[in-house]
C-alpha cells in the first residue's frame, strides 16, 4: 500500500502546485488530468507487483530483490523497508478526497457565478 500512496502523491504534487499557483482555481482540463495522474502514478508504482497479482511467483521472486525497479517510484526500496500500516489506505484516501473537495469547490464557485443555485427558491 505504500507504493499505492507514494504513486499518488507524486502524480497529485504537481497538479496541486498548478493550483495553488493558479489562486486555488481549477479549469476542467486539471480537474480531468489530475485524477488522471494519480491513478496512472499510483498504477505505474505497483508494476512490480503485477507478477504475484496474476500468479507468476518465479518472475514477481525475481522482480522483489532486483535493484532495478526502484524506476516504479523506488518499490525495491521502499519494500526493504515496508511495514504494514493502515495509514497508508488511509492517506491515500485523503489525497484523492482533497482532489474532491477541489473539484466540489469549483463546481460551487462556476454555479454561484452563473446564478445556478437550485436549491435558493
Amino acid at each position: 500500500m505504500n507504493q499505492v500512496f507514494l504513486g499518488s502523491l507524486i502524480g497529485l504534487a504537481p497538479c496541486a502546485l498548478v493550483y495553488l499557483v493558479r489562486g486555488f482555481r481549477a479549469g476542467l482540463v486539471w480537474l480531468v488530468f489530475t485524477p488522471l495522474a494519480m491513478a496512472s502514478c499510483a498504477a505505474w508504482a505497483i508494476v512490480p507487483d503485477v507478477p504475484r497479482l496474476l500468479g507468476l511467483h518465479a518472475l514477481y521472486l525475481r522482480w522483489s530483490f532486483d535493484p532495478r525497479m526502484d524506476i516504479f517510484f523506488w518499490h525495491y526500496r521502499i519494500d526493504l523497508a515496508e511495514a504494514d500500516s493502515p495509514w497508508y489506505a488511509a492517506g491515500t484516501a485523503l489525497l484523492y478526497a482533497l482532489l474532491l473537495a477541489a473539484a466540489w469547490r469549483e463546481l460551487s464557485r462556476t454555479e454561484r457565478k452563473e446564478g445556478h443555485e437550485p436549491w435558493r427558491t
